[in-house]
């Protein structure tokens, strides 16, 4: 089997795998905590200012890094995404290194709370500048000032790391902040997922950006890659559920798939100008459901070679 078949191949078996140890000698008939091995997380405050704390979780492999040391897969929403993307990697790239393909590092930036997600500083962090825009959003350009000056050199600090092959992933309101990330700083990572990305925020105001991108692609812009992934049924209301027409008209009002899908079809354009451009939507999920297939796409973007 070839290495992208073999990676391939791993990610559906991501759903039924589950490295976890316990915490402490465990006596028979007696639960204990579970843990997930080989990570850590630690807080850290934006520029040292209390009222912007985060989380950071890592997640490193069990074989040592080799001499360029790790890729890296950096993820939003580390609070609830943390666990899936780790396991993920430990499943996709156990079957990669196999075949030579080492392994990667997981960083999840997330908050200090104990919840899935914190909406109010997520709205706040990954939203892009823009006009008219909402009091609490439009803060993803000193979101990623903080990536970049604070987040990456500590995880170097902690990780011996392979510049040369970061990822970042980000979903809904993060897949928004991904895309602003891509066509305003295109020099931070050199792989981009973006899952079900909130393109419709704010009357579209990404596609301002996405519109500079592309009449003056940056040199860097063709040395990168992205993924966009949109579940066929975003928004749409479970099976068995009686018609919401408020529901139909935010689905239909977002259009998150045609959103997502006309994008890539627009950068896949620029060719060797810009960045090499794949699209995936997944049939039968939703805007909660497709997560983990996206993350498992991350992880299999984090490992090529």
């Amino acid at each position: 089997m070839t290495r992208r078949g073999l990676l391939g191949a791993s990610i559906a078996t991501v759903a039924g795998a589950a490295d976890l140890m316990p915490c402490g000698p465990a006596v028979a008939g007696e639960p204990v905590a579970v843990t997930l091995p080989r990570t850590v997380q630690w807080d850290m405050t934006a520029g040292g200012d209390p009222d912007r704390p985060h989380r950071i979780f890592a997640a490193w492999p069990e074989t040592p890094p080799p001499p360029e040391g790790w890729p890296v897969l950096y993820l939003l929403d580390g609070n609830s995404i943390f666990g899936t993307a780790t396991e993920a990697m430990r499943v996709i790239g156990g079957h990669g290194a196999a075949v030579g393909i080492p392994p990667a590092l997981v960083i999840a930036i997330g908050y200090p709370i104990e919840t899935a997600f914190d909406q109010p500083r997520r709205a706040r962090d990954y939203t892009p500048p823009a006009a008219g825009a909402p009091s609490g959003t439009g803060g993803a350009d000193a979101f990623l000032d903080f990536i970049e000056t604070e987040v990456k050199p500590e995880v170097e600090r902690r990780f011996r790391v392979d510049r040369s092959r970061q990822t970042l992933f980000g979903h809904s309101y993060g897949g928004l902040f991904v895309l602003h990330a891509l066509f305003t700083r295109c020099v931070a990572f050199q792989r981009y997922v973006a899952a079900s990305p909130s393109i419709w925020w704010q009357d579209r105001a990404v596609l301002a950006e996405e519109r500079r991108f592309t009449e003056a692609p940056p040199p860097a812009a063709a040395t990168r890659s992205l993924l966009v992934t949109v579940g066929e049924s975003e928004l749409q209301a479970p099976p068995g559920e009686p018609p919401d027409p408020a529901r139909e008209e935010r689905r239909r009002k977002a259009r998150m798939e045609e959103n997502a899908r006309e994008l890539a079809e627009r950068l896949a354009a620029l060719g060797r100008h810009g960045p090499a451009v794949s699209f995936v939507s997944f049939p039968g999920e939703n805007h909660g459901s497709v997560i983990p297939a996206a993350i498992s796409r991350a992880v299999a973007v984090a490992l090529r070679r």
